[in-house]
């Protein structure tokens, strides 16, 4: 599923027009179609209520939006729904097809409000970026009173959008209210995966206003769904073995941080690598062995003095990483000059092996944050490279420029960066971007505050190398890996809410959501 900005929407929309006979009116007609037969069917499905029993509040901007309502509004009162229409700039109510006189609008309106189950925003769409006007912020403050007066029992779905979001950027105006649904039309907007934006929409539903398929084949950026993410999970052939799987090499984990190793370790292996590797120095193997069972063991030298070690240390483990498909350095590693020549010792060793034999490599954690003091860093990275950074880690990496965890700032760091330091960007956040150097690009839509939490982006950091270890490309690995993130966490979350979850609650439910992905409901 494509994401546009306002400027391409409307492109697609004229191009429907002028290339295949589609006008306003005739989008419009479908736009209106498909979001009520969207609604109805969640009505039905999701709050097992029947349609008839249903009583809505249109209100109906002077725009396109306004347009797509009452089209909307006509196919659910052909269902049995009980319609009312408020027509802002009239100042005109309609209630179940009686024409209210314009002295009684403001009592009649009130008395809909406090009775109807749904509120419809039908005001403004993608083409308004200036404040509202006051007295639609009025109307919109009375319709969070009612929803606040009579909790889940008022639901205010948004039609495109919710009104005063911006849809280029995320901004939200001051009388904005958030939508509980939102059904979007056509394509999801790109200020829908920043924040504040993103916190307004609810639950997102997309509509369709009949677009040919053709109109969007030079769109390359995507929302991480469901249907996406299905369409990635690499085979699993009957006739298989361990190495049809791949081997991953990871380079993580130091005494302050052991548990960093364990948890990117027990994530490649969930998502099905079929061998895991740690290199390890002597001292840390039997806290290992005694929690990664699976696991084979790389034993690194160590106590020597701190100007060889590192290279030491990089010599070892590329002797031993031959037939890996995939490296995963960072998580848990710590920031020392070992460390640090260790990680470029081992750049170089990639860089020299023949493509056929270097392994994808994924940095994260302390693989970018030895990093930041490097001048010019990327060009000693080999290529097929992802990094994972966490908005603090790619501040950092951009010599202090700061990168938020949630605003539009990140979708030109993502692009942009992806592009000159050739790798594929995994910029984690609430919507986490992977952007690849080619200019594709993907936001996952899920979030979880619970996976804020200590040790969840090595979990992810070792997904990534799991999938690569199975053949994905680097873009794939890393979008497959994201969604199936978050979709674990979703499964912890039903036990514990959106706190308490630990990293290693993830593991076993990994694959818990690759079933799901593969056996919908």
């Amino acid at each position: 599923m494509h994401i546009v900005d306002v400027a391409r929407m409307r492109e697609l929309e004229t191009r429907a027009d002028q290339e295949y006979g589609l006008n306003t009116s005739i989008l419009m007609e479908n736009a209106g179609r498909s979001a009520a037969e969207l609604l109805a069917r969640y009505i039905r499905e999701r709050q097992q209520r029947s349609l008839n029993e249903c009583e809505m509040l249109f209100l109906i901007g002077p725009g396109n939006n306004g347009g797509d309502g009452q089209v909307m509004a006509r196919y659910l009162a052909a269902e049995g729904v009980r319609i009312n229409l408020y027509r802002w700039k009239e100042r005109q109510l309609t209630r179940e097809g009686r024409e209210v006189p314009a002295e009684q609008v403001a009592e009649e309106l009130n008395a809909v409000l406090e009775r109807a189950g749904y509120v419809i925003d039908a005001l403004l769409g993608t083409g308004r970026s200036r404040p509202l006007p006051e007295d639609m912020r009025a109307l919109l403050a009375r319709v969070e009173q009612e929803r606040v007066r009579r909790p889940g029992k008022l639901l205010v779905v948004a039609i495109d959008l919710p009104t005063g979001v911006n849809a280029d950027t995320g901004e939200v105006d001051p009388g904005s209210i958030r939508a509980d649904l939102t059904i979007t039309l056509a394509c999801p907007k790109q200020g829908f995966f920043f924040f504040p934006a993103r916190a307004y929409l609810g639950e997102l539903l997309v509509g369709s206003i009949g677009l040919p398929e053709a109109l969007e084949r030079d769109l390359s950026d995507e929302m991480l769904d469901e249907t996406l993410a299905r369409q990635l999970l690499p085979p699993r052939p009957l006739e298989s073995n361990k190495g049809t799987f791949g081997r991953v090499m990871l380079f993580c984990g130091s005494p302050p941080y052991p548990g960093s190793a364990y948890l990117a370790g027990g994530a490649a292996l969930r998502v099905g690598a079929g061998l895991v590797t740690l290199a390890t120095t002597p001292d840390l193997l039997p806290i290992y062995a005694s929690s990664l069972h699976e696991a084979t063991y790389v034993l690194l030298p160590s106590g020597q003095p701190e100007e060889s070690l590192g290279q030491e240390q990089a010599r070892v483990l590329l002797e031993h990483l031959s037939g890996y498909r995939a490296l995963l350095i960072g998580p848990g590693l710590g920031r020392t000059p070992a460390i640090r020549a260790a990680i470029l010792a081992l750049f170089d060793g990639l860089r020299a092996l023949p493509d056929k034999q270097r392994p994808a490599l994924v940095l994260d954690a302390d693989g970018l944050n030895n990093l930041a003091d490097v001048e010019s860093w990327w060009q000693q990275l080999p290529s097929e490279t992802v990094i994972t950074p966490h908005p603090g880690e790619m501040t950092r990496l951009l010599g202090g420029t700061r990168v938020t965890g949630g605003g539009i700032d990140r979708l030109q760091v993502a692009r942009n960066c992806a592009r000159s330091w050739n790798v594929t960007l995994v910029l984690k956040g609430a919507c986490t971007l992977i952007s690849e150097p080619a200019g594709r690009l993907r936001i996952n839509w899920e979030g979880n505050p619970a996976l804020a939490s200590a040790g969840t982006g090595d979990v992810l950091a070792g997904m990534i190398a799991g999938y690569l270890a199975q053949g994905l490309t680097p873009f794939d690995a890393a979008s497959l890996a994201v969604y199936l993130h978050v979709a674990a966490s979703k499964l912890v979350s039903q036990r514990c809410g959106d706190a308490g979850l630990l990293a290693s609650d993830l593991l076993p439910q990994i694959p818990a959501a690759r079933l799901r992905l593969l056996q919908p409901t």
